[in-house]
């Protein structure tokens, strides 16, 4: 293993591309956490640099050290050859370095613009006019190579995940950074989405900037990375350019110390042909409606762009959803949830995309985050019996495999990934017929990601049905029974025990592109499990 300590490990110094961003000797201590121990790191212009690692490697730790969130305990930093001090973000930025979070950092009631905008003027009169006209061009300007197209008075709020995820994108693009470090930049994208996202990047390296992607995807780093560096527990433990011959089973060993094969596993865990769940009203291309039949113990994929229609079921199945045609059957009876407080007193269970805005409440501690949905069960008369919380939250946390100091801890204490596990560990244990995944593995490494994977089996082979959202299109083939995908609001086709040879028709599928032999298969009532 080798690590990044010198300029030489780049390659000759007449040869490289110019040095913006250099680390030398990085550690960083958070109380008793140990973040960073003696790291090493240099960025270079026109370059797409991949930090790669397990939850709590350090890698956002890295990032927001290099963006002026966090000052390094010890160690030497240089921006383009001189020493670098920065006090807090604003100096990173006013140096031209920009950083995109892990989390969402957009104000939610404000407008997309007025988002895209907000810190960019420097201080002047307060009673100057705004210039709307000049705002909403350069908005549109820095979009435009998004492929975004959506109203600039609209508060993000209201719209999906993934078009957050860009619209934070596109805010740090705008100031014009020479480097920018994205967090997770795909965890929340699909496969249309990230396509977009792909050429904005390569468009951006290609112009000479340093671009620093923290991620997990083995697939983002085979598209974008010309270096990638692996870390583990706070330290740099391999560095590498990408070149040719290197496969992704190449970086995945590299990642992880030992060969991981992704395949599909049998479909075993249904339990019988009971219906858990049945979703009437279902349009088709054509127009005519069907039915979606979920039986006990089954896992049933629902996959799609932004706004294909595949967040309408989920949606109408937490009462979030206003004036959604969709009629729901639960256990044999007519199933109505006005709010969501209302669909888990009926066994249904929700995992929301979006850890920051729709998961932990910052301000509680572990525990108070795991067990806040079951303080029913853990006692009698309206009184929490402490001990049986405390054996809840132990036993949760090892069967999750949760990395922790002490459960009193608060919550931001843990790394992204391990409060993902938090709160897919708090889904699961409420779900006593049906349970709601959205982007349950968002920002989790692949071994985290495969145990979540078992967790989700486990529950299934109990006999709870699973509604799985996920961007991730091999997490949806791997982990789903069947896979109905979506386009402009109806079902363009399923797969019922699918392959990851079906990777290519599925995109075609959810870009509207489906071929005539796909069309054909969804008029099929048996391939479809349909009742129209």
């Amino acid at each position: 293993m080798s690590t990044v300590a010198s300029p030489s490990s780049y390659g000759p110094p007449e040869t490289a591309p110019a040095t913006l961003l250099a680390m030398q000797g990085i550690s960083k201590r958070f109380g008793a956490t140990v973040a960073l121990r003696d790291v090493s790191l240099r960025f270079q212009a026109g370059s797409i640099h991949c930090l790669l690692g397990e939850n709590g490697a350090g890698k956002s730790t890295i990032g927001k050290i290099a963006g002026g969130l966090y000052a390094p305990d010890t160690g030497r930093i240089e921006w383009k050859g001189q020493p670098l001090s920065c006090r807090h973000i604003n100096d990173a930025r006013e140096k031209g370095i920009g950083l995109v979070f892990q989390e969402l950092s957009l104000a939610p009631d404000l407008s997309v613009r007025a988002n895209l905008r907000l810190g960019a003027e420097g201080a002047g009169n307060p009673f100057c006019r705004l210039r709307h006209q000049a705002e909403t061009e350069q908005v549109l300007s820095a979009l435009e190579g998004f492929g975004l197209d959506v109203d600039l008075e609209e508060p993000v709020k209201h719209l999906p995940v993934s078009t957050q995820q860009m619209l934070e994108i596109a805010k740090a693009l705008m100031r014009d950074p020479a480097l920018v470090v994205l967090d997770e930049p795909t965890a929340m994208l699909g496969a249309v989405e990230k396509r977009r996202l792909f050429q904005a990047l390569r468009a951006w390296r290609d112009a000479g900037k340093s671009l620093v992607l923290i991620t997990h995807h083995i697939e983002d780093v085979m598209e974008l990375g010309d270096h990638v560096t692996v870390m583990r527990d706070g330290s740099v433990v391999d560095s590498f350019p990408m070149e040719p011959s290197i496969s992704a089973d190449d970086v995945l060993e590299r990642l992880t110390g030992r060969k991981i094969r992704i395949a599909k596993q049998p479909c075993a865990h249904k339990l019988d042909d009971t219906l858990t769940l049945q979703v009437d009203h279902v349009r088709r291309a054509d127009g005519s409606e069907m039915s979606i039949r979920m039986g006990r113990g089954e896992i049933i994929g629902l996959y799609g762009v932004v706004g294909s229609g595949a967040e309408q079921i989920p949606r109408g199945l937490m009462g979030l959803g206003s004036g959604s045609p969709l009629d729901f059957t639960l256990n044999g009876k007519p199933y109505h949830a006005s709010t969501p407080s209302a669909a888990f007193a009926e066994g249904v269970s929700y995992l929301p995309s979006g850890r920051a805005s729709n998961g932990i409440f910052a301000t509680l501690s572990i525990r108070e985050n795991l067990c806040l949905t079951q303080l029913v069960e853990l006692g009698r008369f309206g009184v929490v019996s402490d001990p049986s919380e405390r054996e809840r939250t132990t036993s949760l946390l090892e069967h999750f495999r949760v990395k922790y100091h002490d459960a009193e801890d608060n919550i931001t204490s843990l790394s992204g990934g391990n409060q993902q596990k938090v709160l897919m560990a708090r889904a699961m244990a409420r779900a006593k017929h049906v349970l709601i995944l959205e982007e349950p593995t968002a920002g989790i490494d692949i071994d985290a990601k495969l145990q979540l994977h078992d967790r989700v089996r486990e529950l299934a082979e109990r006999g709870v049905t699973v509604v799985l959202v996920s961007s991730d299109l091999i997490e949806t083939i791997t982990l789903c029974d069947t896979v109905y995908t979506f386009y402009e609001g109806h079902v363009v086709n399923c797969y019922q025990d699918p392959q990851l040879t079906d990777q290519p028709d599925i995109v075609f599928d959810v870009l509207g592109q489906a071929s005539e032999e796909a069309g054909k298969a969804i008029d099929a009532p048996a391939a479809m499990s349909t009742n129209a």
